[in-house]
């Protein structure tokens, strides 16, 4: 089996991990992968959770729910299917890597996240997207 590119934090005894999904994709122009691993983390002490993903070649994001809940509210009544959260990629002229952080919205609610990544083929042209969604924890 070969060796995972990222990995979620082990469970402790200050917090419970529970991985939600994981993506990869390849990039031709820099012959290398990008990495990403959605996790539920859980404070033992209080219950506090948040939806963390880790990244490789990129910075990871949080998805506070309270953040997350105000938000899809303000998406919701603007008819909008989902927001983008933390630093995004965004395709340019020169680049057509995009790498987005979508929380789907339902009823200003949120209801999926999904990792969307669409990076190049060696000519430096659009490769095919890659997603994966999984369900906003409640």
């Amino acid at each position: 089996m070969p060796t995972k590119l990222i990995e979620a934090p082990t469970s402790s005894g200050s917090h419970t991990i529970t991985v939600l999904a994981e993506l990869d994709a390849y990039d031709a122009v820099l012959n290398d992968d990008y990495a990403f691993v959605a996790y539920k983390e859980i404070d033992t002490s209080g219950g506090e959770w948040r939806v963390r993903i880790k990244a490789r070649h990129l910075t990871g994001v949080v998805f506070e729910h309270e953040a997350m809940r105000l938000n899809a509210r303000s998406a919701g009544a603007q008819g909008k299917p989902f927001f983008t959260w933390g630093n995004c990629i965004d395709p340019s002229a020169g680049d057509p890597r995009s790498v987005q952080y979508r929380v789907h919205v339902k009823d200003g609610k949120p209801s999926e996240i999904e990792i969307f990544v669409q990076l190049r083929k060696a000519d430096g042209s659009a490769d095919a997207a890659k997603s994966v969604r999984f369900a906003w924890p409640a």
